[in-house]
């Protein structure tokens, strides 16, 4: 194990580290909490913008402090590596049920595969955790008295909109270019439910993760006379070989994406490349709401790029726990998680500001149809 002395999270940790704030004075008090979250691999593409910003949110809510009867406390994190790999999320949660005593919360877990194999360990551990990055709908609960919660929006939101906006502009076929892993194949399952109820036609071609050889779906996709082109990838290498592709073989089909879809591809290709794109989500940078545009500048200048879509999910997470536990009034798991299902959170930075989790333990707050837009190089709500 590691010890940081700085309170910083981020930069090429392995293992277990401990995040902690090496000023803090003896009588503040400890709440403790495991963070289970990649720390390497090609997904931290993704996930970097949300270790930066529980980063940034640690050290703003740790400076202030967290006051419980009139007691201060801070944040104790010790973090575990899970590379988005479910075996190794696994071995990962459980060194964090084993080391961190007492733990009254977890963090966890950034990717979909990852948050489905580890549900199980949380749940009868009876741990509270909230995600708030991953889109799956397998990780919350137990229905109805959940332990686990979401602040990221699921694949359903996300595709019924964006189906709903395609189906109004008048799209009947669409080919679909998925790659072929746990969340590409719940992507698309979602997109077909939804295009099926629509009366959309889709095609679908898959492709192995790292692949960087579009041409032939591209030109599969062309023949087939698509009204539209869905793209679900999470990889960057492969969201700009798919868009190189795009652009070398002169087709001029809609595109349209998973949210993760972000300002990195058009730094990488251009933004007339992508001019157009349209993707649902709940995070749009450019959002006038105060509480963005501070969260937007602060990381800027910290981190010389604007936060990708996990990185406001992962922020207001910080803040939101800091505030339950303030008003639960005591460390106390049962009472806690109370909290957290009766509380409407204001004043957030995800999404339109305000997020009040349902039964289950997911969050609810609406979503939005954005465009990437090569004129203003930003994305804007779509038209």
């Amino acid at each position: 194990m590691m010890k940081m002395n700085n309170g910083r999270l981020f930069g090429a940790l392995t293992g277990t580290v401990v995040l902690w704030t090496a000023s803090a004075s003896a009588q503040v008090k400890d709440i403790n909490v495991a963070l289970i979250i990649p720390q390497s691999g090609p997904v931290m593409v993704n996930v970097q913008p949300a270790q930066n910003s529980i980063d940034m949110a640690l050290e703003e809510v740790n400076a202030k402090g967290i006051m419980i009867k009139g007691e201060k406390y801070r944040f104790n994190v010790k973090a575990y590596n899970e590379e988005c790999t479910p075996n190794l999320a696994i071995q990962a949660t459980r060194a964090a049920l084993d080391q961190v005593k007492p733990l009254h919360i977890a963090w966890t877990s950034m990717c979909s595969t990852t948050a489905v194999a580890v549900r199980q360990l949380l749940v009868d551990a009876k741990v509270v955790a909230i995600n708030p990055t991953s889109g799956t709908s397998r990780f919350v609960g137990p229905k109805g008295d959940p332990y686990l919660f979401k602040t990221k929006e699921e694949f359903e939101w996300r595709t019924r909109d964006l189906v709903a906006y395609l189906k109004g502009k008048g799209y009947k076929r669409g080919a679909v270019i998925a790659v072929n892993s746990d969340w590409g194949n719940e992507s698309v399952k979602v997109l077909q439910k939804y295009a099926k109820e629509a009366q959309i036609e889709l095609r679908l071609l898959n492709y192995d993760e790292r692949n960087e050889e579009f041409s032939p779906m591209l030109l599969q996709a062309r023949e087939y006379k698509a009204d539209f082109i869905f793209q679900a990838s999470q990889a960057l290498d492969e969201q700009v070989a798919f868009l190189r592709a795009y652009q070398r073989l002169g087709i001029k089909i809609p595109l349209a994406g998973e949210s993760t879809w972000t300002d990195d591809v058009p730094a990488k290709t251009g933004w007339e490349a992508i001019n157009g794109m349209v993707t649902a989500t709940a995070w749009l940078p450019g959002n006038p709401r105060p509480e963005v545009q501070a969260y937007v500048k602060k990381y800027t200048q910290r981190f010389k790029a604007i936060p990708g879509f996990n990185g406001p999910g992962a922020y207001d997470m910080v803040h939101m726990t800091a505030q339950a536990f303030e008003k639960t009034g005591s460390l106390d798991t049962e009472a806690l998680r109370k909290v957290l299902r009766t509380t409407t959170f204001t004043n957030q930075v995800y999404a339109d500001g305000t997020i009040r989790f349902d039964d289950d333990g997911q969050a609810q707050f609406p979503v939005m149809i954005t465009a990437f837009d090569a004129k203003t190089k930003t994305r804007v709500l779509a038209k």
